[in-house]
C-alpha cells in the first residue's frame, strides 16, 4: 500500500511540474503580449514582425507541454492508481487533491489558479491589441476614403468589431 502512495507522489511530482511549466510559458506569452501592445502604440512594425516568431516559438512549447501532459494522464490511466478515469485536467486535479492539501502549501491548486489568472490576462490583452488594430484599420480607412470622397460611417459593436454604415 505504501508502495502505491510513493507512486502517486511520483506522480504529482511530475504534474507540478507540468503546471509549473505551464504557467511560466504562459507568463512568457503575457509578457510578449504586453510588448506587442507597446510596439503597437509606438508603430514599430519592424519590432511587431520580429514578435511573431517568438510568440510561436512560446505557443509550440505550450503545445509540447500540453502533449505532455496527455501523455502523463494516459499513464496514469493505465496504472489504474485511481479508481476514477482521468479525461481531462480537472479530473487531474481531483484525483490529485488529497496529496495536495497534505503539503504546507496545496502547489497544484495554487498553480492551477495561478494558470488560470494568467490566461484571463493575456485574453484581455489581446482583446485590447485587437482593439488597437480594429481602430488604426479604421483611421486608415478613413484617410482613404478621404482621398475617394466617399464617405463611411464606422460603429463599434460590443465586441470591439466595426460595422460599417455607408452614408
Amino acid at each position: 500500500m505504501d508502495f502505491r502512495l510513493d507512486e502517486k507522489k511520483l506522480y504529482f511530482q511530475h504534474v507540478l511540474t507540468v503546471w509549473e511549466g505551464f504557467c511560466q510559458l504562459h507568463k512568457e506569452l503575457y509578457d510578449l503580449t504586453c510588448d506587442e501592445y507597446l510596439t503597437l502604440l509606438s508603430s514599430d512594425v519592424d519590432k511587431l514582425e520580429g514578435m511573431l516568431p517568438l510568440k510561436e516559438e512560446i505557443i509550440a512549447r505550450i503545445s509540447a507541454l500540453e502533449t505532455e501532459r496527455t501523455s502523463l494522464i494516459e499513464k496514469l490511466n493505465n496504472t489504474k492508481l485511481f479508481a476514477k478515469t482521468i479525461t481531462k485536467s480537472g479530473d487531474l486535479l481531483e484525483v490529485f487533491a488529497d496529496i495536495d492539501q497534505q503539503a504546507a502549501l496545496p502547489a497544484l491548486k495554487n498553480l492551477n489558479s495561478l494558470l488560470i489568472d494568467i490566461i484571463h490576462k493575456i485574453q484581455d490583452q489581446n482583446k485590447k491589441n485587437q482593439m488597437f488594430l480594429n481602430r488604426a484599420m479604421l483611421s486608415l480607412r478613413e484617410v482613404k476614403q478621404g482621398f475617394t470622397g466617399k464617405k463611411t460611417f464606422s460603429t463599434y459593436g460590443a465586441d470591439g468589431m466595426t460595422r460599417a454604415m455607408g452614408r
